[in-house]
């Protein structure tokens, strides 16, 4: 019994670690592909979307974090919305992220 406490103690205290690093591997299959490795400018794909490429600059957006997670659920212009793809676990530790990479 005490066995089984000590390892769902330990579960329960890897979850928030699993959840950050599943933050970086939803960004690099969902997102990186129109908003780049590290969340900064692609204007090769921004020309081929015909858009502005500060709008797909994540980096340098100026968007806080409600509004993220709000236009990943749902979309906004020609960026699909993940609602039904990703969990709202998945696109919130997506979108801290791409906060944390704003601070780099």
């Amino acid at each position: 019994m005490k066995k089984l406490f000590v390892t769902f103690i330990l579960i329960l205290f890897t979850i928030p670690a699993v959840s950050l690093a599943d933050g970086g591997s939803d960004y690099k299959a969902k997102c990186a592909a129109c908003h780049g490795a590290k969340a900064n400018l692609l204007p090769k794909t921004a020309r081929l979307l015909k858009v502005d490429p500060k709008k797909l600059a994540l980096k340098a957006s100026q968007m806080n974090r409600e509004e993220m997670i709000a236009i990943t659920e749902k979309g906004k212009g020609k960026m699909p919305g993940f609602e039904k793809e990703m969990t709202k676990d998945q696109i919130t530790s997506t979108v801290d992220y791409i906060m944390a990479l704003r601070k780099k």
